[in-house]
Protein backbone atom coordinates (compact mmCIF):
# COMPACT_ATOMS: atom_id res chain seq x y z
CA UNK A 1 0.00 0.00 0.00
CA UNK A 2 3.02 2.19 -0.44
CA UNK A 3 1.31 4.08 -3.26
CA UNK A 4 -1.45 5.18 -0.92
CA UNK A 5 1.13 6.58 1.47
CA UNK A 6 2.69 8.62 -1.35
CA UNK A 7 -0.61 9.78 -2.81
CA UNK A 8 -2.54 10.52 0.36
CA UNK A 9 -2.57 13.99 1.81
CA UNK A 10 -2.64 13.40 5.56
CA UNK A 11 -5.19 15.46 7.45
CA UNK A 12 -3.87 16.91 10.68
CA UNK A 13 -7.40 17.69 11.93
CA UNK A 14 -8.16 13.94 11.75
CA UNK A 15 -4.94 13.04 13.54
CA UNK A 16 -3.92 10.76 10.67
CA UNK A 17 -0.84 8.66 11.22
CA UNK A 18 -0.88 5.39 9.27
CA UNK A 19 0.59 2.21 10.68
CA UNK A 20 3.02 0.82 8.09
CA UNK A 21 5.38 -1.45 10.04
CA UNK A 22 4.30 -5.08 9.52
CA UNK A 23 6.14 -6.17 12.66
CA UNK A 24 4.07 -3.77 14.78
CA UNK A 25 0.88 -4.85 13.00
CA UNK A 26 1.71 -8.50 13.73
CA UNK A 27 2.45 -7.74 17.40
CA UNK A 28 -0.89 -5.95 17.78
CA UNK A 29 -2.71 -8.80 16.05
CA UNK A 30 -1.01 -11.36 18.29
CA UNK A 31 -2.44 -9.59 21.34
CA UNK A 32 -6.00 -10.00 20.04
CA UNK A 33 -7.58 -13.25 21.17
CA UNK A 34 -10.28 -13.42 18.52
CA UNK A 35 -11.19 -16.17 16.09
CA UNK A 36 -13.26 -16.43 12.90
CA UNK A 37 -16.51 -16.29 14.87
CA UNK A 38 -15.62 -13.01 16.58
CA UNK A 39 -15.88 -9.45 15.32
CA UNK A 40 -13.15 -6.87 15.75
CA UNK A 41 -14.05 -3.21 15.36
CA UNK A 42 -11.26 -1.09 13.93
CA UNK A 43 -11.38 2.69 14.06
CA UNK A 44 -9.44 4.40 11.29
CA UNK A 45 -7.97 1.59 9.18
CA UNK A 46 -5.89 4.13 7.26
CA UNK A 47 -3.94 2.19 4.65
CA UNK A 48 -5.32 -1.14 5.91
CA UNK A 49 -2.04 -2.59 7.20
CA UNK A 50 -3.51 -3.90 10.47
CA UNK A 51 -6.85 -4.68 8.85
CA UNK A 52 -5.16 -7.04 6.39
CA UNK A 53 -3.55 -9.04 9.19
CA UNK A 54 -6.70 -9.09 11.33
CA UNK A 55 -8.70 -10.55 8.46
CA UNK A 56 -6.54 -13.68 8.65
CA UNK A 57 -8.01 -14.48 12.06
CA UNK A 58 -11.41 -12.78 12.43
CA UNK A 59 -14.18 -10.67 10.91
CA UNK A 60 -13.55 -6.94 10.89
CA UNK A 61 -15.88 -3.95 10.94
CA UNK A 62 -13.83 -0.85 10.17
CA UNK A 63 -14.87 2.78 10.45
CA UNK A 64 -13.02 5.36 8.36
CA UNK A 65 -13.95 9.03 8.41
CA UNK A 66 -11.70 10.07 5.49
CA UNK A 67 -13.74 9.63 2.32
CA UNK A 68 -10.62 10.08 0.18
CA UNK A 69 -9.60 6.56 1.28
CA UNK A 70 -12.91 4.96 0.26
CA UNK A 71 -12.06 3.77 -3.24
CA UNK A 72 -8.58 2.51 -2.35
CA UNK A 73 -9.74 0.58 0.73
CA UNK A 74 -12.72 -0.90 -1.10
CA UNK A 75 -10.45 -2.05 -3.91
CA UNK A 76 -7.85 -3.47 -1.54
CA UNK A 77 -10.37 -5.50 0.46
CA UNK A 78 -12.80 -6.52 -2.26
CA UNK A 79 -14.12 -10.01 -1.51
CA UNK A 80 -12.79 -10.07 2.07
CA UNK A 81 -14.85 -10.63 5.24
CA UNK A 82 -14.73 -6.93 6.03
CA UNK A 83 -17.36 -4.26 6.35
CA UNK A 84 -16.11 -0.74 5.78
CA UNK A 85 -18.25 2.12 7.06
CA UNK A 86 -17.18 5.55 5.88
CA UNK A 87 -18.56 7.77 8.59
CA UNK A 88 -17.71 9.29 11.96
CA UNK A 89 -17.73 6.42 14.47
CA UNK A 90 -18.92 8.78 17.21
CA UNK A 91 -22.08 9.52 15.24
CA UNK A 92 -22.96 5.90 14.51
CA UNK A 93 -25.47 3.57 16.14
CA UNK A 94 -23.07 0.76 17.05
CA UNK A 95 -25.85 -1.64 18.06
CA UNK A 96 -27.40 -1.23 14.63
CA UNK A 97 -24.04 -1.56 12.84
CA UNK A 98 -23.18 -4.85 14.56
CA UNK A 99 -26.73 -6.28 14.56
CA UNK A 100 -26.06 -8.55 11.56
CA UNK A 101 -23.14 -10.17 13.34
Amino acid sequence: MGDLMKEHKFKKHLGQNFLTDKNISNKISDLITADKEDLVIELGPGSGALTEILLNKTKVLAYEIDLELKEKLEDKFKGKDLELIFDDFLKRDLKKDISKY
